[in-house]
């Protein structure tokens, strides 16, 4: 078990690289991440996605629709008992087609920026076993001129 310290020191490292891989779009860097049956929970998402290849599978639609998307570190992550929690700004510009439940929609070409927080169970390995990402999604899809 890890003390309070080592999974502070676990937390931060663990963000750094998650932000750090995924803005370098080194997706296999970012995957290693996540234990094999790992499972994440994001609010553009209907059902979670189970296992690294569905994780895969949504993370480069959302390059497709956001290539330039970049993700910023807003404060330190905390974490203890095998959870980490951390706050990311993300910016992007919608260039490509946006995969939704209902369909494909055409680029919108407009810009997006929110917060999200993100928080992580963790297996005894530091490898992230579930993540719950929480923003406003509503918010999004009105910057996008698909919201209400």
């Amino acid at each position: 078990m890890m003390t309070r310290d080592e999974m502070s020191t676990v937390g931060q490292e663990l963000a750094r690289r998650y932000v750090d891989t995924f803005n370098d779009r080194d997706l296999d860097a970012w995957m290693a991440l996540f234990v094999e049956d790992a499972v994440v929970y994001d609010p553009f998402v209907p059902e979670p996605s189970r296992g690294r290849n569905a994780i895969r599978n949504v993370e480069m639609a959302v390059l497709r629709a956001f290539p330039d998307m970049r993700w910023r570190l807003l404060r330190p992550a905390v974490g203890g008992g095998g959870r980490v929690a951390v706050e990311i700004a993300v910016s992007a510009v919608n260039d490509g087609p946006l995969h939704m439940p209902a369909g494909a929609l055409p680029a919108t070409r407009r810009p997006i920026s929110f917060e999200t927080g993100t928080f992580w169970l963790l297996a005894s390995d530091g490898l992230i076993t579930e993540e719950r990402s929480y923003f406003d999604a509503t918010g999004v899809a009105t910057q996008l001129g698909i919201g209400p």
